[in-house]
């Protein structure tokens, strides 16, 4: 009896010390209705570790409402190290402007997961997936937890003046919506920061979009879209309060995959450099500190293209060869109007019209030829028209699938 009661004591140890695999929990929280939290399986592992004092890595993977400096994401990290002072926590900041679900799809495993996070928070309700929002969205946690099972995962929803009416009649955008199906299919909690700046213009006490301050009311932005210092004060008592509801549902646990939404779903979404791209002649390497057009929005740019071409002549080829089923281009519009021609697997060209959004800047950007079923693919790019005067800058490919060596 005695080696019996050993053997069993030995066996608890061994189970209370073990990673618990969690299977993705059938969540069936409304998906139509907006609400402020919504827990779900938690954030065990992120908990654990703090309450463990132990050193805690937290990415923070959005766009230029993440990117703020002195935003949500500053304003938050700054909260962590207060109230729970025996962790170490360190700052990934994956935030770049202009970019959802989808570029974040595509950069996850170059810009997050290296950096081994404990924690992602995932924001790009406001900037959208390019049109594949379930399937990158989705790409983004089966990819994470394809690299680490016990990395846990924080949806964050943003707010723009266009969602406002709907969030006040308690209706998600129809990105939130998406995103809180994968949320209920996988377990992961949710953070909706616009319900209470919906609610607070609502009874008046905030304006969502003034140029100038109000006496008496709090002003969350100037544009419709990014928060001021308030606005992002406001973003961070939510996911405070949020967060804190979580603390005690700490324990090791692997978040396991099950099977996914979308069997097309982002994946193994990656990166090509455009120097490892087959390249016609005319092709030749931008200069990061001294190249006009790169300088003008120098971090995005950066982000977004990093080892950049131009060419000053219409004619010019880039050859990507992949297995998969989607492609995406990063490049700089200039001028009138560029054309870029796309030729997929030898078929019919499609032609697009390149134009800067912004007349007074040239901001970089990024755009994706339409999905092909899964396989082995070709694409040959050919630049047919140039403004006078004019360059055509071309950076990183978004990949979906797995590039094949040029």
């Amino acid at each position: 009896m005695m080696k019996i009661m050993t053997k069993l004591a030995s066996t608890l140890v061994l189970l209370s010390t073990t990673a618990v695999s969690a299977i993705p929990a059938p969540y069936t929280y409304d998906c139509t209705v907006a609400e402020e939290f919504r827990m779900r399986d938690g954030l065990p592992n992120f908990f654990e570790k703090i309450q463990s004092g132990e050193e805690v890595r937290i990415a923070y993977l959005g766009g230029s409402i993440t990117e703020a400096s002195g935003g949500w994401r500053v304003k938050t990290m700054a909260w962590f190290k207060q109230q729970f002072p025996k962790a170490r926590f360190i700052e990934i900041n994956a935030a770049i402007s202009g970019t959802g679900s989808d570029f974040s799809a595509c950069r996850l495993q170059d810009d997050v997961l290296v950096k081994k996070p404990d924690l992602v928070f995932l924001e790009c309700r406001v900037n959208g997936g390019g049109g594949f929002e379930q399937e990158s969205v989705e790409g983004v946690v089966r990819h994470i937890w394809r690299n680490n099972p016990q990395t846990d995962i924080c949806f964050i929803y943003t707010i723009s003046q266009p969602m406002l009416k709907d969030m006040q009649a308690g209706r998600p955008t129809g990105f939130g919506t998406i995103m809180e199906t994968i949320a209920n299919h996988y377990g992961i909690p949710s953070i909706d920061l616009g319900v209470e700046i919906a609610k607070l213009e609502q009874e008046g006490k905030l304006i969502f979009k003034a140029a100038e301050p109000e006496e008496g009311k709090i002003v969350f932005s100037k544009d419709g879209t990014h928060p001021g210092d308030e606005g992002h004060r406001i973003y961070c008592e939510v996911a405070a309060r949020s967060l804190l509801k979580m603390q005690n549902k700490a324990s090791v646990m692997e978040h396991a995959l099950g099977s996914p939404l979308n069997p097309n779903c982002w994946e193994t979404a990656s990166l090509l450099p455009v120097v490892k791209t087959e390249l016609s002649a005319g092709w030749i390497p931008v200069d990061p500190q001294a190249d006009s057009v790169y300088t003008d929005g120098t971090t995005r740019t950066k982000n977004m293209l990093r080892e950049a071409v131009k060419c000053s002549r219409a004619g010019e080829t880039i050859t990507v060869r992949w297995n998969g089923t989607t492609v995406g281009f990063s490049d700089i519009p200039c001028g009138d109007s560029m054309v870029v021609e796309a030729v997929i697997d030898g078929k019919p060209p499609i032609t697009m019209e390149r134009k800067q959004t912004k007349p007074d800047r040239k901001l970089s950007r990024f755009w994706y030829l339409p999905a092909q079923p899964p396989g082995e693919h070709e694409v040959c790019y050919t630049v047919k028209q140039l403004p006078a005067g004019e360059s055509f800058y071309a950076g990183q490919f978004l990949i979906v699938g797995t590039p094949i060596k040029q």
